[in-house]
């Protein structure tokens, strides 16, 4: 996720998001954590009427995704993906946000809110590596934040008791 100052009056949050590692075991979910940093290289706003923050403003946000540490089989400092989302405002402060990244192996689908500030960011599913992944993102400060991701890899299938 990558924390930016909108060209609205407010602070607004957009998100990276990064996975990876193993596959996901067929009969049991896989715990995973993911840290990377996530660098803006785009951050373009649409102010639709009334001019300043208000519902229905756009922000489209892609970053550069780089490992803080040994991950995918690169060095900590090596571009490990990339990420794309929209912001869309539903009022002068809160909106929606849905992103997805792209990482070795696949990708991963983000969905989540901000309100007054406050983020709260889930992944839901992507594909190939990914295609079942849950979990949340945590996000660090500043300019270029470290991103927290907690996933849980592994199938959609139930699993019913054995009586």
């Amino acid at each position: 996720m990558r924390r930016f100052a909108s060209a609205f009056p407010l602070a607004l949050v957009a998100v990276s998001v990064a996975g990876g590692a193993t596959a996901a075991s067929a009969a049991a979910p896989t715990s995973l954590v993911i840290k990377v940093k996530s660098v803006t290289t785009a951050n373009i706003p649409t102010d639709k009427a009334p001019k300043g923050a208000s519902k229905g403003d756009r922000v489209l946000v892609r970053d550069r995704l780089v490992n803080v540490s040994n991950q995918f089989g690169k060095p900590a400092g090596a571009v490990v993906g990339r990420d794309e989302g929209v912001l869309v405002l539903t009022s002068a402060n809160s909106g929606t946000f849905d992103g997805v990244a792209t990482l070795p192996g696949g990708t991963i689908r983000l969905h989540g809110t901000i309100t007054n500030g406050i983020e709260s960011y889930g992944i839901a599913g992507g594909t190939g590596k990914y295609a079942h992944a849950r979990g949340t993102i945590a996000i660090g400060p500043g300019k270029a934040p470290l991103n927290t991701y907690h996933l849980r890899l592994g199938t959609m299938t139930s699993v019913s008791p054995v009586i």
